[in-house]
């Protein structure tokens, strides 16, 4: 069993990715493998809006680092996504990450009379997911769009969000052992492990 954690921030020890590996350690005491790819350490050139990818399933762009990401998304059985809030948003370098996941996309429905476009994922096995979401002077609810994205990500990858955990205010409660999410995060990992062992997941994960 593998957990693959993304982390959209470029601060390694800031409050999302501490709520990241903490996610990772709940499944980490269930017997999961971890990893946490920290998105800035990699060189991801914006989508370009081709959709070529939708029928190749394979990205045009070339000379950046999205192979190894995709790769770590193959090998997943769980994915946890964060980020923090910038300017009342996910940052620009989580949109890159959920931009180039498109070559998993499948149009499963594209219908020019009715202008229905239903999208699955080309990928088979179905991955629960985490969603963590921090935010340093707002409160929960300035998370709709980090949901409503990341939703949109998961889907291409064939996931879902099981659980979301949310950290607004961090910058009067910056996240540590004294923070209430330190134990709900670990929780959230814990359940994440769980969801994988058992393979109790929705009939239909996504269709959007």
């Amino acid at each position: 069993m593998r957990v693959v954690a993304f982390c959209g921030s470029c601060h390694k020890n800031g409050n999302t990715a501490k709520t990241l590996k903490r996610v990772l350690a709940g499944a980490q005491s269930q017997g999961a493998e971890t990893e946490i790819i920290y998105l800035g350490d990699y060189h991801i050139k914006p989508c370009t809006g081709c959709r070529v990818c939708e029928r190749t399933h394979q990205c045009t762009i070339k000379g950046d680092d999205i192979d190894p990401i995709h790769d770590a998304i193959r090998r997943a059985d769980a994915v946890v996504a964060g980020t923090p809030t910038y300017y009342g948003d996910i940052t620009g370098l989580y949109k890159l990450f959920v931009d180039r996941c498109y070559p998993f996309v499948e149009v499963v429905r594209h219908d020019a009379k009715t202008r229905e476009l239903v999208f699955g994922s080309i990928l088979k096995n179905i991955k629960p997911g985490v969603m963590v979401a921090v935010s340093g002077g707002m409160g929960p609810e300035i998370f709709d769009s980090h949901r409503k994205v990341t939703s949109y990500c998961f889907n291409d990858i064939n996931a879902y969000i099981m659980r979301e955990v949310l950290v607004p205010y961090t910058t009067w409660t910056p996240v540590n052992e004294e923070h209430p999410v330190w134990q709900e995060a670990f929780d959230a990992g814990v359940e994440l492990a769980g969801r994988v062992k058992s393979g109790d997941h929705p009939e239909v994960v996504n269709e959007i």
